[in-house]
């Protein structure tokens, strides 16, 4: 293939040729530059990866920057072409002819049928974009129309907004790879394209899967509860919707797992790495079972030891404390065991480390003796039924209620709500008031200048006005058991009670208001500091005086 001379001078001719050259090379570049960055712009909007958005923004604008960039060492090039066959005096239409023979119709076929390709390809995927579209409008319209709580009404509107997006990369993933083929590019290029397609695809794809299972499981978990009402099954539902959360975010955590590794697999380089995809995977499920085994553990422990609800008060109690107990161990034995199967996973032998572990465990035991005492005091206040959760005690100089008891610590608020936290080991004698009933005592004090026997009358009257006013709580009338002691202002007069397991303070503020507004009622005296002022005698006058007088 020849070119046939343009201009009849050589000068003229040159010029000619190397500017056509110039121009040819520019709207090539240009084209090349241009079109590439709008396609990737395209693409990263696509995806609605917002931290990808910048960037294609920025790729957009700079494309024809980095275009225009590129036409001036073409310019120059050309320019210092020209001059050097002024110069020379060099005819440059033999060099054309000799680059035009290179070109041979087989490349020529190549370039028509690959940019026929690429055009083709555009006009398929804006095709196949349109009835996506409609397919995805459809979609929304659908799930719109259901009733749908406030939660999966988010995710649906999370899934919505990236649907598009999903669509649209999966079509051009699918256009590229039928396309890529036949326009036979250099291998680079063609696996660039491709692997950035791919991994669009599966960071875009993935966000939307999440959203999808998140909306799944709402509406599976919501539709289950609706079915379990009024069933034995409904507290294994509510204990699903407490693991709700933790299972969404176990999925979530998957899918991005999954994702992450069949990226990786996209780089030879990378494929060491590959395989611990799935060990992640395996350990992020093996925990949230885990979860759900202490869950639905606990659940069951609680319905098979509080069954009944016809038993005494202390049994009650008593089923409680090892309720919570029996919890505690269940949930470290099953985190034990996950633990251990997580070590198996990774490669590391248990067997070794559990040995260790016991070797250590002794060594420290034998060290911290004060915990083991800690610890072994606590399973006999267990045990032999000492203390429960509830009970109203009495430790040294601690008072209170019993909050929590764990074999290491037991816990007491007392009766101004401080939480007083003591070591098992420190536990020695404990006064129970929670076993059984208990003595209210009060003791009135009695003026000496009362009537004594009237005093005694109104204490036995308001006395046998406390069972009726506290039913329950006042188990038997209280006894006036007489002078208790005889102190320099007052007689103390003691009145004992019979009062329900921690009701002996509530007895007694009301028997104390009792009597005094009985004392009050029939004004006998309630004893109280008194001060006695002494004046001094008058003077006697002398005896002249009185005479005088």
């Amino acid at each position: 293939m020849v070119i046939s001379r343009l201009a009849e001078t050589p000068e003229l001719n040159n010029a000619l040729l190397v500017g056509s050259a110039v121009l040819l090379l520019l709207l090539v570049s240009w084209s090349v530059l241009v079109i590439s960055s709008f396609l990737l712009h395209q693409g990263i909007r696509a995806s609605g990866i917002q931290s990808l958005a910048a960037l294609g923004e920025g790729v957009y604008k700079r494309g024809r920057l980095l275009a225009s960039f590129v036409s001036i060492p073409v310019i120059v090039a050309g320019t210092a072409l020209l001059g050097y066959a002024l110069w020379s005096g060099t005819d440059l239409q033999p060099w054309f002819d000799q680059a035009l023979l290179e070109v041979t119709p087989d490349i020529l076929k190549a370039l028509g049928r690959g940019a026929g390709l690429v055009v083709l390809m555009l006009i398929g995927f804006y095709t196949l974009q349109r009835g996506g579209r409609r397919l995805v409008v459809r979609v929304e319209q659908t799930l719109r129309e259901r009733q749908l709580h406030e939660a999966q009404r988010i995710h649906v509107e999370k899934l919505l907004a990236i649907l598009p997006s999903v669509v649209n990369l999966a079509l051009a993933n699918t256009v590229v790879n039928l396309a890529l083929p036949a326009v036979d590019l250099p291998v680079a290029i063609d696996w660039l394209i491709s692997t950035t397609l791919y991994i669009l695809l599966l960071v875009t794809g993935g966000r939307a899967l999440v959203f999808l299972l998140y909306f799944l499981s709402e509406r599976l978990v919501a539709s289950w509860e609706a079915k379990s009402q009024g069933t034995p099954l409904e507290e294994y539902y509510a204990v699903l919707r407490r693991l709700l959360p933790v299972g969404q975010k176990s999925l979530e955590a998957i899918t991005y797992i999954s994702v992450a590794t069949l990226i990786v697999r996209k780089f030879q380089t990378l494929e060491p790495v590959a395989p611990y995809g799935p060990i992640l995977i395996r350990v992020v499920s093996m925990f949230f079972a885990a979860s759900v085994l202490v869950e639905f553990g606990r659940v069951m422990v609680t319905r098979l030891l509080s069954a009944s609800t016809s038993v005494a008060d202390d049994v009650q109690r008593r089923r409680q404390t090892f309720i919570s107990l029996m919890q505690s161990i269940i949930k470290y034995a099953v985190y034990f065991c996950i633990c251990m199967m997580v070590l198996s996973d990774l490669g590391v032998d248990p067997t070794p480390v559990l040995a260790g572990a016991g070797i250590v465990g002794l060594t420290v035991g034998l060290g911290a003796q004060t915990i083991v005492q800690d610890l072994i005091n606590g399973i006999f206040l267990l045990f032999e039924d000492q203390i429960l959760n509830g009970d109203y005690v009495r430790i040294g100089d601690t008072e209170g209620m019993v909050d929590e008891i764990t074999p290491r610590v037991t816990r007491i608020r007392d009766r101004y709500g401080r939480l007083h936290i003591m070591r098992n080991g420190e536990i020695k004698n404990v006064i129970n008031y929670s076993r059984g009933w208990t003595l209210a005592v009060v003791e009135m004090s009695v003026a000496y200048e009362s009537d004594l026997r009237q005093a005694l009358r109104v204490i036995n009257e308001a006395s046998a006005q406390l069972p009726n006013l506290l039913p329950g709580k006042a188990i038997e009338t209280p006894k006036v058991m007489g002078i208790e002691t005889i102190d320099e202002s007052c007689l103390r007069v003691r009145i004992e009670t019979k009062v329900a397991p921690g009701c002996h303070y509530e007895v007694k503020r009301v028997l104390h208001m009792l009597l005094v507004e009985s004392f009050n009622a029939n004004k006998l005296e309630i004893p109280y500091p008194k001060s006695v002022e002494l004046s001094p005698p008058e003077p006697l006058a002398p005896p002249g005086e009185k005479e005088a007088a």
